[in-house]
């Protein structure tokens, strides 16, 4: 399969997508032996450094990859074209277009400052042409599948869901430290992964750290991710409990994940919720709201509460910091849990995705 892919932000994503790409790139050239690829770039100066990135990936890579100009993509002679940041950008109208969208949570009222009505528009009119020009669309969970049946009145026949996994993440190694030592943590800590749009809902957490405070529970929180929220930033420096130690590399955040009472995810909206299952991964018990996507990704494994409940998440945070075997249960729990999650069956699953636009389009 000659696999064309809208790649301009693959260099520098360093996040979820960016990880999922790099994830299922070296397992389709290990499933597929007729596998080759022309990554679309926006910038020739883009070329040098993902072709190291490949060859870091796969030792195969860099020969079953060739690279081009993104306004080229619509000329494609590929089998099949694969957006995987939610959107057709360039479209290849004579090619089968597969897209990989992960959420909808960029047209929705999850934040109601005025003006993100027009951002919401834009993103919505992106998400509607997407999907009448899609032959398929990929997405990671039933819920984001609802979602874009709901809000978007797709055929449901047409959506493959494939589920995400964190078996790429490198759990055994030395602790790299550097995060902790910067924050000045000796003892336990709670920690939160990810970006601060408002559908991370920080707020909640940051109600609950305070109610834990208040009551005598003076464990710190060990924020990373990339950027500061406004609310993030009136707190850093000004609340001893509060340490943003900013984007870390896979080592520290094993690090983080083995060392942490818990790890914490409030979000009121996810798509899927990766660091569910890294955190589960590497022997982390995990605390999460029971909203969106995050209860089905979590299993049986992970505690719950509502994501608008600052005194429910302070409960669970509690019971975790209390009690050893609550603590034990949980890691065990989350570890077989996680277990059952594999980037080779979502390479599989989208190549079989692939496969079926491709003869679709030939029939």
């Amino acid at each position: 399969m000659h696999l064309a892919i809208e790649a301009v932000k693959l260099l520098h994503d360093r996040r979820g997508i960016g990880r999922y790409v790099r994830n299922l790139l070296p397992r389709f050239v290990d499933r597929d032996p007729t596998f080759h690829c022309t990554l679309y770039v926006r910038q020739d100066d883009d070329i040098a450094p993902l072709r190291a990135q490949l060859a870091a990936l796969h030792q195969q890579l860099p020969d079953r990859s060739r690279f081009a100009p993104l306004r080229e993509l619509r000329r494609t002679d590929a089998d099949v074209v694969w957006y995987p940041w939610n959107f057709i950008t360039v479209a290849a109208p004579h090619r089968p277009m597969v897209v990989t969208m992960h959420d909808v949570a960029p047209m929705l009222q999850l934040d109601h400052r005025w003006w993100k009505l027009f951002k919401r528009l834009r993103f919505k009119r992106r998400y509607q042409q997407t999907m009448q020009r899609a032959a398929a669309v990929v997405t990671v969970s039933e819920f984001s599948k609802g979602e874009i049946v709901r809000y978007l009145s797709a055929n449901a026949s047409r959506l493959t869901v494939t589920p995400l996994a964190a078996d790429d993440l490198p759990v055994q190694g030395p602790d790299a430290l550097r995060p902790l030592k910067t924050a000045g943590i000796t003892g336990p800590f709670f920690m939160t992964v990810g970006g601060q749009e408002g559908r991370k809902n920080l707020r909640t957490l940051y109600a609950a750290m305070d109610m834990l405070h208040a009551n005598g529970l003076r464990i710190p929180l060990v924020q990373c991710g990339p950027g500061m929220s406004s609310d993030t930033r009136s707190l850093s420096g000004h609340t001893p409990w509060l340490h943003h130690v900013g984007f870390v590399s896979d080592a520290e955040l094993v690090t983080l994940y083995r060392r942490a009472v818990a790890l914490v995810l409030p979000s009121r909206y996810e798509g899927f919720g990766l660091p569910v299952l890294e955190g589960m991964r590497a022997g982390c018990p995990v605390i999460c709201a029971n909203s969106s996507a995050l209860p089905e990704v979590a299993g049986n494994a992970a505690l719950l509460a509502p994501w608008d409940d600052a005194a429910a998440l302070a409960a669970q945070m509690t019971r975790v910091a209390n009690d050893p075997q609550l603590r034990t249960t949980q890691i065990a729990a989350g570890i077989a849990h996680a277990s059952r999650f594999s980037w080779e069956r979502v390479a599989d699953q989208t190549l079989a995705c692939f496969a079926s636009a491709r003869a679709a389009a030939t029939t």
